[in-house]
């Protein structure tokens, strides 16, 4: 299975840097804050953050290409393309507001 398979005819480049990013993020120092700040409960997304939360961390701290990590997730109903959707965003959210607001 190709990488394009994955995300389809129509791949949805924002989701898709989405993983990426969170990848990043999740892998590194901002963990903790990234935790914090999508289980704040001003955040948009901290319901449905919470309600996915189990399946959002194992994606995120998947060391597997995403083809096989699609393909572990097909027996349990899911797949890569529908899970990104689930990682809130970071970007443009309230934890740049806040940050201004203690500047």
């Amino acid at each position: 299975m190709s990488a394009m398979n994955i995300w389809g005819n129509y791949p949805n480049y924002q989701d898709i840097a989405r993983l990426e990013y969170g990848h990043m993020l999740w892998n590194s120092a901002a963990r903790s804050r990234l935790l914090a700040h999508w289980l704040d409960p001003e955040h948009p997304y901290a319901e449905k953050f919470r309600s996915k939360r189990p399946l959002v961390e194992m994606i995120l701290e998947s060391s597997l290409p995403d083809e096989q990590l699609d393909k572990q997730l097909k027996p349990e109903g899911h797949s890569l393309r529908s899970l990104m959707r689930e990682i809130p965003p970071v970007f443009g959210s309230i934890l740049f507001y806040r940050v201004a607001l203690l500047a």
